[in-house]
């Protein structure tokens, strides 16, 4: 089962952060308030997790949605 949630970027690290999005899968999209939407799988979400207590990230339980190519809040 999939998670919906939001990730806030707390790291400006470049290479950190397109290294976790490779590894999740999360989309070169970021809102100007720096959040990404993402789905995350259970497993990964534990991985996630990690990457969040290391202070690279901020995961957000918001609900979002994709229209077509736009993400909609």
């Amino acid at each position: 089962m999939t998670t919906r949630c939001v990730v806030y970027w707390k790291k400006c690290d470049p290479s950190a952060i397109r290294s976790i999005r490779a590894k999740f899968g999360i989309p070169n999209y970021t809102t100007i308030n720096g959040e990404s939407p993402c789905e995350v799988d259970e497993e990964q979400m534990k991985l996630l997790r990690q990457c969040e207590e290391r202070g690279f990230l901020s995961i957000r339980m918001k609900k979002w949605c994709k229209n077509g190519a736009h993400f909609v809040w």
